[in-house]
């Protein structure tokens, strides 16, 4: 989770470059369920159909996130590249809509 947070972060510090660190963290705390909506959306439509059940009992049972990690990269292929491309992505997604907000 901390790196996700590193992620969102530098995509709010983007967005917004004077935002003052009280509202840092308030957005952060926003965006974090969104950012995880997104990324378990993304692997479960990845997942292949025989890992799907494994993947969702994993992730209801306390797995470190290395064990996660590992079972992802195990299941499904060029993991990394695909979990990068969900992030950029998000954070294309994000950026654009927050041209609208202004």
């Amino acid at each position: 989770m901390f790196e996700d947070d590193m992620f969102i972060e530098t995509l709010l510090i983007k967005a917004y470059p004077d935002i003052e660190d009280s509202a840092l963290d308030l957005l952060i705390e926003d965006v974090r369920p969104v950012l995880y909506d997104r990324v378990m959306t993304n692997l479960v439509q990845k997942m292949p159909e025989d890992k799907l059940q494994e993947f969702l009992d994993i992730t209801k049972k306390d797995y470190s996130d290395k064990e996660l990690q590992s079972f992802l990269q195990k299941t499904i292929k060029d993991y990394d590249s695909f979990i990068d491309k969900v992030y950029k992505d998000f954070e294309d997604m994000y950026l654009e809509e927050q041209k609208y907000v202004d």
